[in-house]
């Protein structure tokens, strides 16, 4: 069986990728889900032309503050890539949405073509299925 929806966790936390993981295995056992805790390395299999199952998208759920390649830079060489591989893959910001956060790197987060969404973590069976239903409806592409 295809799966409906492929995922790409990308997040220096293992801890918030293994929970994050969980819950979309618990939501769907059809979703195929690659986790990578190093941006650069998402980056080059992604380059690959690397897409899991399904005949939607593969949606990447990108957390922003990470060492060594940050979401930003991933998403600024992401934009680098063929026009072939990059529609295939929906980039979604998962990260904490907090007072302390600087309103400079939420206002940054729209200059980016590609970034499709902002989800804040944890991630919830309501906002999944609203970013879902998005995806499938084709509002977010």
């Amino acid at each position: 069986m295809k799966a409906e929806f492929s995922f790409i966790i990308i997040d220096d936390s293992e801890l918030d990728c293994f929970v994050t993981k969980k819950f979309l295995e618990r939501t769907n056992k059809n979703f195929v889900i690659e986790i990578f805790n190093n941006a650069e390395h998402a980056l080059d299999t992604i380059g690959k032309n690397h897409s899991l199952e399904g005949d939607l998208p593969t949606i990447i759920l990108l957390d922003l503050q990470m060492p060594r390649m940050n979401g930003f830079k991933f998403v600024e060489e992401f934009e680098k890539l063929s026009p072939e591989i990059q529609k295939n893959y929906i980039i979604i910001i998962l990260t904490v949405l907090s007072p302390s956060r600087d309103p400079k790197d939420l206002y940054g987060i729209f200059t980016y073509r590609k970034i499709n969404s902002i989800v804040e973590k944890p991630l919830t069976k309501d906002k999944l299925n609203s970013l879902l239903n998005e995806v499938r409806m084709g509002s977010i592409k």
